[in-house]
């Protein structure tokens, strides 16, 4: 399945909502940021968040695009006054949010998940575990492998056994999410973490790197 956002920017308002699915944030926002967030540019934040919902599928929780929202807010104030080329600032938008989905995965970071991850991965795998790898390798195209996969198959599954969510049959945020974690630890263990750290965002991806 094809899992790209056509480079649009008619397409930027048509993102579904992503609420029911956010997480529990893993960490206290400052009051400063807080109170950069509601003084500085506040016309931009709705269109900053869709921005980075466009590029990376989903909207990580506040706690982690707090840091990063000024600047893109900087970056649309100045594109849609007319400073700032479409073309520069889709270069350099898709180059910050690069940096809140990589605040994003630092909880994938680790050279080998631990053994007791893995026993609990085989020892809760039915029947959410099932669903939730199935549904993956229909999304993505080809069964990635465990040591890439397995947080991203522990979150899906938590979002499966929610009996108050049902994921449709297409995309969902939560799929861009576990996506992302997935496509973000190949190239953390194949090219190393600036490579990871530098690669596109999912939706900025090349159709022939999707199978690296």
């Amino acid at each position: 399945m094809d899992y790209h956002h056509q480079p649009a920017e008619s397409t930027r308002d048509s993102h579904p909502n992503t609420q029911p699915y956010h997480t529990v944030p893993c960490k206290t926002i400052s009051w400063e940021d807080l109170h950069r967030s509601a003084t500085v540019l506040t016309e931009f934040s709705h269109e900053a968040k869709q921005e980075i919902e466009y590029y990376l599928g989903y909207l990580p929780d506040e706690s982690i695009t707090i840091r990063f929202e000024l600047f893109l807010r900087s970056l649309i104030q100045q594109k849609n006054a007319g400073f700032l080329p479409y073309e520069q600032y889709s270069k350099l938008a898709e180059q910050h949010v690069r940096l809140i989905r990589n605040e994003d995965v630092r909880c994938n970071l680790a050279d080998d998940y631990d053994l007791e991850l893995y026993q609990t991965y085989f020892r809760e795998y039915l029947p959410y575990g099932a669903l939730a790898r199935q549904r993956l390798i229909d999304m993505m195209g080809y069964a990635p492998e465990l040591k890439h996969s397995l947080l991203a198959e522990l979150y899906l599954r938590k979002i499966l056994a929610n009996e108050l969510i049902r994921l449709p049959l297409e995309m969902t945020p939560v799929d861009y999410k576990a996506i992302t974690l997935i496509r973000y630890r190949q190239i953390l263990l194949s090219r190393g973490k600036d490579a990871a750290d530098n690669w596109p965002v999912l939706n900025c991806e090349q159709d022939s790197e999707l199978s690296e």
